[in-house]
């Protein structure tokens, strides 16, 4: 049994991830949050507090970050510091490249670093490994990605919409990585019923910087998509620049549009009976035994009165953290490095949520 510290575990995402620690993995698990956690032992912690989140991180086997993700490299370099442990939910590419280059600092600190471990990048990581395991060569991981809640479910995905939306993506073309810009290059996707033909987009998602390290492969792609009128209300918020941190004065007090679109928007919240779905597709092509294959992954998660999301991407996390806490080399390894694909997908049957497989 391993003691492992939840940051955010109050949240929308950590507390799923903390109550499936609780339920199934036997481990000592203790909430670290700035707000107090409804159940289970719970403590102060502020991971914006270097010197804090460090003394309240020393002496757990594994930190599990469930906090935003701005917050990534700062509590990965907590992590190294005191010798523990890290899963987190994920980056976006740079914030992630920045974690990458700590990996001589983890190895010597002797700790084990995991980020990525959200539904995506995370699921999507594992998936693309498994499918390049079952084929002689790759030449293509295409990874999308369908999730029909709406920004105003809660404040953080509204900041996430805004942040998967702006700035530069990269998708790896013919073996080299190429700038686009986020929320561009449209396209029709075809999921499994009932979500059905749906748009999606270029984001900028890891997963294009970190598979090439680990899997021969010359193209890398993800995109997501969001029903027709969220697409509609993030190009209308991004159009009045909502997504600005610069402040501006309101009868002399200073207010980031961001910050004041997160709180305001995010507040509405979902309906007791709205549902939401998260549904993913991987597809791997390449070749095996000297003709084409192509290996297609399929996986969607609904639920009713919170966001799909919450519920996969927590529950993904906390299994991530359980194969964490069983030990394995320090550094800094994504998920598609550090897990066993056979054993994730086992887990996740395990908790009624198959990924289901064709052209194997």
């Amino acid at each position: 049994m391993a003691r492992v510290m939840v940051l955010g575990g109050a949240g929308e995402m950590g507390s799923v991830a903390a109550a499936d620690l609780r339920e199934r993995s036997g481990h000592d698990v203790v909430v670290g949050d700035v707000r107090e956690a409804g159940g289970g032992e719970w403590r102060r912690v502020d991971v914006d507090d270097p010197a804090g989140l460090r003394q309240a991180i020393d002496g757990f086997d594994v930190v599990l970050n469930c906090t935003l993700m701005r917050q990534n490299v700062g509590v990965t370099r907590a992590a190294i510091d005191a010798g523990v442990a890290l899963v987190d939910l994920g980056s976006y590419w740079p914030e992630t490249l920045e974690q990458l280059a700590l990996h001589d600092d983890a190895v010597a600190a002797g700790a084990r670093i995991v980020p990525g471990c959200g539904v995506a990048p995370g699921l999507t990581n594992v998936l693309a490994r498994h499918g390049a395991d079952h084929l002689d060569t790759v030449d293509a991981i295409r990874m999308y990605s369908y999730i029909t809640h709406p920004m105003y479910t809660s404040p953080g995905i509204v900041v996430t919409r805004f942040d998967a939306s702006v700035g530069t993506s990269l998708l790896l073309e013919n073996g080299d990585l190429v700038e686009y810009p986020s929320f561009s290059g449209d396209e029709e996707i075809e999921f499994p019923e009932p979500y059905g033909r749906q748009h999606v987009h270029i984001v900028p998602h890891p997963e294009a910087v970190t598979l090439p390290r680990y899997i021969d492969v010359k193209d890398v792609i993800f995109k997501v998509g969001y029903p027709a009128d969220e697409n509609r209300r993030i190009s209308v918020l991004l159009e009045l620049g909502f997504d600005s941190d610069e402040p501006f004065e309101v009868n002399g007090v200073a207010v980031s549009p961001r910050l004041f679109a997160a709180a305001y928007i995010g507040s509405r919240g979902l309906e007791p009976g709205d549902r939401s779905a998260n549904v993913k597709q991987v597809i791997v092509s390449g070749q095996r035994d000297g003709a084409d294959a192509e290996l297609v992954y399929d996986f969607a998660v609904e639920h009713e009165g919170a966001s799909a999301s919450s519920r996969i991407t927590g529950t993904f996390a906390a299994i991530c953290a359980d194969l964490t806490a069983r030990g394995g080399d320090p550094g800094v390894w994504p998920p598609e490095a550090a897990f066993d694909p056979d054993e994730v997908l086992t887990a996740l049957a395990d908790r009624g949520m198959p990924v289901h497989a064709s052209g194997a």
